[in-house]
């Protein structure tokens, strides 16, 4: 596990994309006139030819006037034919943009939109951060084929409005491919109709608002590996698409899933789906969160602690980024950071507040690099996620938020901050929002925390000057940025035993007399993220 770790740090910080289009960024004025309510895609993918081909139906309504109707696509795709409400339309594929002049459709009202399509989508370099296909064979020489395409966006492989802003109410995907390959997507199945000479459509649909990139599908030769779970005492179907040479140890995983859905339940609030399933499938890659089918790829391999680090994060997303999403990449670190500081709330769940305290460091802490501020300019596209800060430095950032507010109020607060309504539809949200619905559950203005945690590169920085008189060490500590008030606990020996205190700090400095021969420990349970500056060292 220690080896798929080191390379999860790798690949997030250094890779390059062999794509260069990204999701999201600001949308265009054609764009955000559109409201797509519905996907229904329809393709045949041939792992022989490595193409597909279909029609995909996108039902919208206009609620702001435009000249044209504007779908993305990528531009290695043939775009054979397009129709508005069954009539046929001329079109322009240009700069990966489909562009139909607009026929006066009427404002709030449906239409459906017709793109037929072929070509021979991206092959995928480094899934899933590379978007794309991948191609594959399972042992047993059958085709094994994935789709990824967060980081790129979902118009790599079909057409549609690539915006995290814009979520349909639900999909139906139909895929035909060859006997005996088996295709498993987001919902449930609802039917599997043989096309004759060996091929097969297999058709799922799901009735929940979903984003365009947790739109997916993965073939192969599966075997399929069912059990019913109770969250929170509640029926769920749990299923894994595992292959026939993984298929030991998979009884195991859907048992530890139902452990980790408890959790998150207990903890955020019911699974999200539970009117479809909780479903793994064996990916040739290591794992992504498509909503209510996540891909796994991680070989039952575990973390020293002895769980599964790449399902337990990936089935939080269900919670944070698929539940939950924002409507802006700016405000990505809510999806990763909320979920990746999850992680650390289950460590101390089940293994106690120093294993706590020695994960923080050693997963979180140790891999912030501060370059960048983990929430940047509004209208902020894929393109700007190139470290791995918004997981390891947004989960510390929560740490610490928990540090200064409280367990009970952060945990509530978060609970909360999944549920509540959202000024956006679908569940939808922004950093702006959480940070008032803390200032409303506190009660207190900490306006100065958020902005130089989430707004800034740079940590905090406190200044510590010592001076000896006699028998005293004489300690100043206060910190150097404009407005930062973080109160924070010292330790030290005294001559009476062990002593801690929590000095409320400010820019200006606060005195500690301490014995002569104690050392002033800062900080002593490792709650907060912060750099010392001392009139010798900087660390």
């Amino acid at each position: 596990m220690k080896k798929h770790l080191s390379l999860f740090f790798i690949f997030i910080v250094s890779i390059g994309f062999s794509l260069d289009v990204y999701s999201g960024g600001k949308l265009s004025k054609n764009q955000a006139a559109i409201d797509v309510t519905h996907y229904d895609l329809r393709l045949k993918v041939d792992p022989y030819k490595k193409t597909i081909a279909g029609t995909v139906q996108i039902t919208f309504m206009l609620i702001a006037k435009t000249d044209e109707i504007e779908i993305d696509l990528l531009d290695q795709f043939h775009v054979s034919g397009t129709a508005i409400n069954g009539m046929n339309l001329s079109f322009k594929h240009e700069g990966h943009k489909i562009l139909i002049d607009n026929p006066e459709l009427e404002l709030f009202k449906s239409h459906s939109l017709d793109i037929k399509y072929s070509g021979k989508p991206p092959v995928a370099k480094k899934p899933p951060w590379d978007g794309g296909f991948t191609w594959e064979k399972s042992k047993d020489g059958h085709p094994w084929i994935a789709v990824s395409c967060q980081t790129n966006g979902a118009y790599i492989w079909y057409p549609c409005k690539e915006h995290p802003s814009d979520k349909p109410d639900g999909i139906d995907i139909s895929i035909t491919v060859p006997d005996p390959v088996m295709v498993v997507a987001n919902g449930l199945i609802q039917s599997v109709h043989p096309e004759g000479d060996k091929w097969t459509t297999w058709h799922w649909r799901t009735e929940y608002p979903i984003s365009t990139y947790n739109v997916n599908f993965t073939a192969g030769y599966f075997e399929v590996v069912e059990k019913t779970g109770y969250i929170l005492d509640k029926p769920l179907q749990m299923v894994f698409y595992v292959l026939p040479e993984s298929r030991n140890g998979a009884e195991a995983l859907l048992n530890d899933a139902e452990d980790y859905l408890n959790f998150y339940a207990r903890n955020f609030g019911q699974y999200p789906w539970m009117k479809e399933k909780f479903g793994l499938v064996e990916t040739p890659y290591w794992g992504m969160e498509h909503q209510t089918i996540n891909a796994y790829g991680n070989g039952y391999k575990k973390t020293k602690l002895g769980y599964d680090f790449l399902m337990f994060h990936e089935m939080g997303h269900e919670w944070w980024g698929n539940k939950l999403s924002v409507a802006d990449w700016a405000d990505y670190w809510i999806h990763e950071g909320i979920d990746t500081y999850a992680e650390a709330l289950f460590v101390e769940e089940k293994y106690g507040v120093e294993a706590t305290r020695n994960f923080v460091n050693d997963r979180y802490k140790k891999n912030i690099q501060n370059k960048q501020a983990i929430v940047p300019e509004r209208n902020t596209s894929t393109g700007y996620k190139t470290d791995n800060d918004i997981y390891y430095k947004g989960a510390h950032v929560l740490h610490t938020l928990r540090y200064l507010i409280g367990d009970e109020i952060l945990r509530e607060s978060l609970k909360e901050f999944i549920n509540m309504p959202k000024e956006l539809p679908h569940n939808q949200t922004s950093t702006a929002e959480f940070i008032s619905l803390i200032h409303e559950n506190t009660g207190r203005d900490i306006q100065w925390f958020f902005d130089q945690y989430l707004y800034k590169n740079d940590l905090p920085t406190l200044i510590v000057e010592e001076e000896i008189i006699k028998d005293k060490k004489f300690v100043n500590l206060w910190w150097k940025d404009e407005g930062f008030k973080m109160p924070l606990e010292v330790a030290f020996e005294s001559f009476d035993g062990k002593r801690e205190r929590r000095l409320n700090l400010t820019n200006s400095p606060k005195r500690i007399a301490i014995p002569k021969k104690s050392d002033l420990k800062i900080d002593p349970h490792d709650w907060l993220l912060y750099q010392i500056k001392d009139s010798k060292n900087e660390y």
